[in-house]
């Protein structure tokens, strides 16, 4: 027979270590989604700043009559 104290670390420590790993699982998770929205966020940067590019070279190109 298993006494009490033998049934809950069968049962009760198992299952909390699943539940501690699962919170710790969603803490990284959740700094993953804020990793990403950084990255999304340079992305945005670097477009706006190759766009602004591109339209200063086309305004040079129509400039200096430039055409491929």
């Amino acid at each position: 027979m298993l006494t009490n104290v033998q049934l809950f670390v069968a049962i009760g420590v198992p299952c909390f270590m699943l539940l501690a790993s699962m919170i710790v699982s969603l803490w990284q998770i959740s700094g993953l989604r804020d990793d990403i929205r950084e990255i999304r966020g340079d992305i945005k940067a670097i477009n706006g700043s190759v766009a602004h590019i591109e339209s200063r070279m086309t305004l040079l190109e129509d400039r200096w009559k430039i055409r491929p």
